[in-house]
């Protein structure tokens, strides 16, 4: 589930959010050939769109999720405007950060280096350190050439 914050963040850029109008008022989704790649990769990953059968479509219930929020999340705290301000050392609320940023990686899909980057960079500056948290506690796997990324079984299957 997405904070508000990130969806924000997310259509702030105009360029984006242009896009998300097209995607929304085309029926039945905006094909992804007339669509920048990189544009919708952030609406993608916020949560915004899908990508499907060379479409992209938007996902409105995400906005009622957003603010469907448990009233206490132990996490609302590491957060401030969708972005982590600090990663905590140890203890059940790195365990629980880690979890959801695994989270953002799709079961079943491979993650070049870069892919894990941008995912990560979404909300921490330190991407690095978080991937490497994710892999150190086996959230995520590295191949066995280094090149991908997934969860445990995918990553495995790569390398």
């Amino acid at each position: 589930m997405a904070a508000p914050e990130a969806l924000v963040s997310a259509l702030a850029d105009p360029d984006r959010l242009q896009l998300f109008a097209r995607i929304c008022t085309t029926p039945d989704g905006l094909e992804t050939s007339h669509a920048s790649a990189k544009l919708a990769k952030r609406l993608v990953d916020a949560g915004l769109v899908t990508e499907a059968e060379c479409r992209y479509r938007a996902v409105p219930p995400v906005f009622r999720d957003a603010l469907a929020k448990a009233p206490v999340d132990p996490l609302d705290a590491l957060f401030r405007h969708g972005r982590l301000v600090s990663i905590p050392h140890s203890g059940k609320r790195r365990q629980l950060l880690l979890a959801y940023l695994a989270e953002r990686f799709e079961p079943g899909r491979l993650y070049s280096e870069q892919d894990v980057r941008e995912k990560l960079s979404m909300v921490h500056d330190d991407h690095a350190t978080l991937r490497r948290y994710l892999v150190d506690d086996g959230l995520l796997q590295r191949s066995n050439d280094g090149g991908a990324y997934g969860r445990p079984s995918e990553a495995r299957a790569a390398g």
